[in-house]
């Protein structure tokens, strides 16, 4: 810089590129900072959706467990009736 206080092109660039060096510095930081905190983030969601699925499969699970049975259920109703309707029949064709 001259000594009667005027700026040179040479000083100016030099001062523009610390600048832009601090705030480029600055800008990355806060975006490592919240990288971190979308890493974290993700992680807990995936954590929970795998919870979820666990909670989900066990659910399904149990709702096939309860139909089966109340399927087999009915289906035996269904053999005892035909049988009862048989010795009905029997029973009218003896009297």
């Amino acid at each position: 810089m001259k000594k009667e206080g005027f700026v040179t092109t040479k000083y100016l660039d030099k001062k523009m590129t610390e600048q832009a060096q601090v705030i480029v510095a600055a800008v990355d930081g806060v975006l490592d900072k919240r990288l971190k905190e979308i890493k974290i983030d993700t992680g807990l969601i995936k954590q929970g959706l795998k919870q979820t699925k666990d909670e989900l499969k066990k659910d399904i699970n149990n709702v096939q467990t309860l139909i089966d049975a109340h399927v087999k259920a009915q289906e035996d109703f269904k053999q005892e009736f035909v049988i009862l309707k048989e010795e009905v029949k029997q029973i009218k064709q003896v009297l």
